[in-house]
Formats: structure tokens, sequence, C-alpha cells
């Protein structure tokens, strides 16, 4: 049974935890992308009971962030690929040092 309205953030987050849900706050970005991206099946809005007032929280099951976080695997290991080869550039000196750039002399006024 899915309850309307959560009386507050600890009883959501057992609820979700039991279930095998994670949530999104309304307002996030994660919010937003997911509320897009997902049919309507696939995700509950629900009530919760803030300090603030009701605030809005999005349900979905964890399956889906794990197949987000598989299908975005390539991207990760490839930027984890670049940077370790920047400190081992880093590391062996072959980066270019900063050098500021000599200030423009002010030129002089031709009015009289």
């Amino acid at each position: 049974m899915n309850p309307e309205t959560f009386p507050h953030q600890a009883a959501l987050h057992e609820y979700a935890e039991a279930h095998g849900l994670v949530y999104a706050w309304e307002g996030t970005h994660s919010f937003e992308i997911r509320s897009r991206t997902l049919s309507p099946e696939q995700f509950q809005i629900l009530a919760v009971h803030t300090s603030r007032g009701m605030t809005r929280v999005m349900l979905f099951s964890k399956d889906i962030l794990k197949a987000e976080l598989e299908a975005d695997r390539p991207r990760r290991e490839a930027l984890a690929a670049k940077r370790a080869q920047w400190q081992a550039r880093r590391e062996a000196g072959e980066m270019r040092k900063h050098r500021a750039r000599p200030r423009p002399r002010p030129r002089p006024s031709t009015s009289a």
C-alpha cells in the first residue's frame, strides 16, 4: 500500500529503503530530468511534510538508477583514464608553467 503523504522525511526514507526505491526532491535537477525522461508508470510523486511545509518528492526504482549508472560507465572510465594521464604528467613535470602576461604600457595621452 502506497501512502498519499509522508508525515516527515524519516518516514519517506524508511519507506524507500524498505521497498527498493530512491527519491528526488521537487526543485532539484534530478527531479526535473527524471520527470521528463521517465514514463508516468515508472515513478510516483507524493507529498512530504517538512519543516518548511509540504514538499513533493518523486519515488522511483533503484533499478532505474543502476541502469543509468551502467549506461554512463564508458564516459566515467574515459574521464578516469584522462585524469590518471594528467596526474602522471603533472608528477613528471610535463605540464606547462603558468606565466603571467606582461601588463601593457599605458599610452601617452595626445590631448593638450
